[in-house]
């Protein structure tokens, strides 16, 4: 990402077609770290054998 974090918010705003007033992006630039940590470690996950058809599990029977 760039170095400015309020450009990147803006950017990436811009990118999603929202309009932010300048107090929502100061908000947001705070939180931009920790959403580049988590896209980072979401990109570093290996997918290749993911069955995107393969069903989730079957619910447990509730027991009363």
């Amino acid at each position: 990402m760039q170095d400015n974090s309020r450009d990147t918010v803006r950017r990436i705003a811009a990118l999603a077609g929202v309009q932010l007033a300048e107090e929502r992006s100061a908000d947001l630039v705070l939180s931009l770290p920790f959403a580049q940590v988590a896209v980072a470690a979401l990109a570093a996950v290996d997918y290749c054998d993911a069955d995107p058809g393969a069903p989730f599990p079957p619910r447990p029977k509730a027991t009363t």
